[in-house]
């Protein structure tokens, strides 16, 4: 692949991750489900158990990893 390729690609990949944490986002029920990874970038426990009996606050501000 080519630079531009890599690079078109990279911004390809960024884009469906910010649509799919937009969806998380949008449909806290999606989110208990979610995997302990994307849990954890909206500031949740791994784990649904571990969230305790209130619903948790979702966490808005932006990714660090970006």
């Amino acid at each position: 692949m080519t630079a531009e390729e890599n690079y078109r690609l990279l911004q390809e990949i960024q884009a469906n991750r910010d649509f799919l944490l937009l969806a998380y986002r949008q449909n806290p029920e999606l989110l208990r489900h979610a995997e302990p990874s994307v849990r954890l970038v909206f500031g949740l426990p791994e784990q649904e158990q571990d969230a305790g009996p209130s619903s948790p606050h979702l966490q808005t501000t932006p990714d660090p990893q970006r």
